[in-house]
């Protein structure tokens, strides 16, 4: 069955529960019924990341793009995934430590998880063609906010002196400081009176008292 058509996401094969066998059709689902809001519920180690991951590597094959947002971390996998598949791809990202508890170098333990990695995609099916797709379908950027793991993000970077060409605009200095106490504001939840609103003339005069530092 030709599941690389668009709209269909490949999310592996049927398993017979009581026994465990795989079905050899593969288990597909329609893109088009994720339009709305979704939840994937399962008790702890049942699949739900696994399962989340699969549904965006599908999406990026059908170029459709996608906003994670990952306290956890775990979907950062999405950017560990080389189409070659070879060991020289694996050996930065494996752990040394690990390596050596098996007597391994760390290019002898990345050569063998390769291997595991080649013949556990086989058996369901899936290539190395298919992750170059997904691949060269999709650009990643990852964000980190407070980190320089990634590409930093500083909401306070936001806050800092606007430059000369606005400070010496009473006008445009007065607007940037107004927008940015009422976005402020509005985190909060709260939808402040430009004119009445005692927190938003604070925040406003805040700003204006810095930058008017040069800070």
């Amino acid at each position: 069955m030709n599941y690389e058509q668009l709209g269909v996401f490949y999310l592996g094969r049927e398993v017979d529960a009581s026994t465990g066998a795989r079905a050899a059709h593969p288990f597909l689902y329609r893109s088009k019924d994720l339009l709305t809001h979704g939840i994937c519920v399962g008790m702890t180690g049942s699949g739900k990341t696994g399962l989340c991951i699969d549904v965006l590597e599908e999406a990026a094959i059908d170029g459709i793009p996608a906003i994670v947002i990952d306290p956890k971390g775990d979907m950062t996998n999405l950017l560990l995934s080389f189409p070659g598949l070879s060991g020289a791809d694996l050996a930065p990202w494996v752990n040394p430590d690990e390596a050596q508890q098996q007597g391994m170098s760390v290019g002898e333990f990345a050569e063998r998880q390769a291997k595991i990695w080649n013949d556990g995609l086989a058996q369901w099916g899936q290539s190395r063609e298919r992750i170059a797709m997904m691949r060269q379908n999709c650009d990643f950027r990852l964000y980190t906010p407070g980190d320089e793991g990634g590409r930093p993000i500083s909401i306070l970077e936001q806050f800092s002196y606007p430059g000369d060409a606005v400070a010496t605009d009473s006008r445009a200095l007065a607007e940037l400081a107004g927008g940015m106490a009422s976005a402020l504001l509005g985190l909060l939840g709260l939808n402040a009176d430009p004119v009445q609103s005692r927190e938003y003339i604070l925040l406003t005069n805040i700003l204006l008292a810095v930058w008017l530092q040069r800070q």
